[in-house]
């Protein structure tokens, strides 16, 4: 089923990327939204909010599981990020559309796999996403409708496969050396040791 990812959501957000699912809804009835807010406390506004639109909410703090008319998964807890990254093939980073930059880190998502979209802001990770943007590996959105458009693109897996294996690409450049350079460093220690 298609899934996509909401990262670090603020709440300043949240109409944008309701907007965007309730249009993506139209075109994949199944497509499943895993929410994670920017502040935990925000959880149950938003499960109210959806349950009143007629969503079906399932919570994991709640240690509900998706099931498959499942419409949001909200999901409060950090830590568990990387395993929301990996099981969404589109990660929407959240703080890039009206904060004041991505609130996660834009190599995160590129490192496990999930195509990115974010907003013209890009804060603090302003060069990672300058290195996206310049491999094409990353999709910038403006507005909501913006969002909504992206996301009706990427629900085609090709589309979205492309966008992730370029963004990976460039999470992954460089590995080689890196490893290189980590063997010639326990190989220095070893010997001194």
């Amino acid at each position: 089923r298609p899934v996509w990812f909401a990262a670090a959501l603020p709440e300043a957000e949240e109409e944008a990327v309701f907007t965007a699912h309730r249009a993506a809804l139209r075109q994949s009835h199944r497509l499943l939204l895993i929410l994670l807010p920017e502040r935990a406390d925000r959880a149950e506004a938003i499960a109210a909010r959806a349950e009143a639109e007629d969503w079906a909410v399932a919570r994991r703090a709640r240690d509900e599981e998706p099931e498959a008319q499942t419409e949001l998964f909200l999901v409060d807890n950090p830590d568990e990020i990387g395993l929301w990254y990996r099981l969404a093939p589109v990660t929407f980073l959240g703080g890039s559309l009206s904060g004041t930059g991505a609130l996660r880190d834009p190599m995160e998502a590129a490192a496990l796999g999930s195509a990115i979209l974010h907003g013209p802001r890009a804060g603090v990770h302003g060069p990672a996403f300058g290195r996206l943007g310049a491999a094409r590996a990353a999709r910038a959105v403006a507005s909501a409708q913006d969002l909504a458009e992206a996301m009706g693109d990427l629900l085609s897996p090709d589309r979205s496969a492309r966008l992730a294996q370029a963004a990976w690409s460039v999470a992954s450049d460089g590995a080689e050396a890196t490893e290189a350079l980590l063997y010639r460093i326990r190989a220095t220690l070893d010997g001194a040791g």
